[in-house]
């Protein structure tokens, strides 16, 4: 489940209808308040109805965690520069579940995700960035390290 913007606008029970149940709920902090706010669930309440919670952190990065277990804590790459923070939530979630379709474990699926949130960060419009696969590679390796890299270099560098 991915309510995103839409919580501000929803009741509680509509917002508790959307993400119980769900395999995965992504969102960010301000959500995350949102949800406790307005559905009244706390963290420990949030974790007995999802599988896999993904929370971004905005500069922080994200953190994956399931069943009152943090998964994962991941560092968000920094940018040559800030341009324009439209977009970047999504382009998280597009990293993330392209790193999921490819096998990958949640932490190096958050990695994927904060790499490519970074490039969308540095660009003006929300699908205005490019790179080049092995540019990408390299950079997520400098970040990373070699090992992450290598694990998600064959789906990218033919």
């Amino acid at each position: 489940a991915d309510p995103s913007q839409q919580m501000a606008r929803m009741d509680g029970k509509d917002i508790a209808q959307l993400i119980e149940g769900a395999t995965y709920l992504f969102m960010n902090e301000y959500e995350s308040s949102l949800i406790e706010k307005k559905v009244g669930w706390n963290t420990d309440e949030l974790m007995k109805r999802v599988g896999t919670v993904v929370t971004t952190l905005g500069a922080k990065g994200a953190r994956v965690q399931s069943k009152n277990e943090v998964i994962a804590t991941v560092a968000c790459p920094p940018e040559t520069e800030r341009i324009d923070p439209t977009g970047v939530g999504d382009s998280f979630r597009a990293g993330y579940l392209a790193a999921y379709s490819w096998g990958l474990k949640p932490e190096r699926c958050a990695q994927v995700g904060s790499m490519l949130a970074t490039y969308v960060i540095e660009t003006v419009g929300t699908q205005e960035y490019f790179f080049k696969n092995e540019e990408f590679v390299s950079r997520f390796e400098n970040f990373y390290g070699k090992e992450p890299a290598a694990e998600i270099k064959p789906y990218l560098v033919k």
